[in-house]
């Protein structure tokens, strides 16, 4: 078995909160230009949903990821097919 280098190790540890943090403020981005426009308030506006979306992403991206883990190793198996 091959051994993992620890700072693979470490930046998987990381990866999940990196994908929520850039995820949520592209979706927090593109929901707040959606709903109420582009303007001179939209940074302020935007900031104000990406402070709310990102902690709840980074939680979700940690509790989701067995789940999304099994999820993507089934699909993996079913393409081989």
């Amino acid at each position: 078995m091959q051994s993992i280098d620890p700072i693979q190790r470490r930046a998987q540890t990381w990866l999940p909160a990196f994908l929520a943090v850039s995820m949520s403020a592209f979706v927090a981005a593109v929901v707040t230009v959606i709903n109420t426009g582009i303007d001179g308030g939209l940074p302020s506006r935007w900031l104000l949903a990406w402070s709310i979306a990102c902690p709840a992403a980074i939680v979700a991206a940690y509790l989701f990821r067995p789940l999304a883990w099994r999820a993507a190793c089934l699909v993996s198996r079913m393409t081989l097919r």
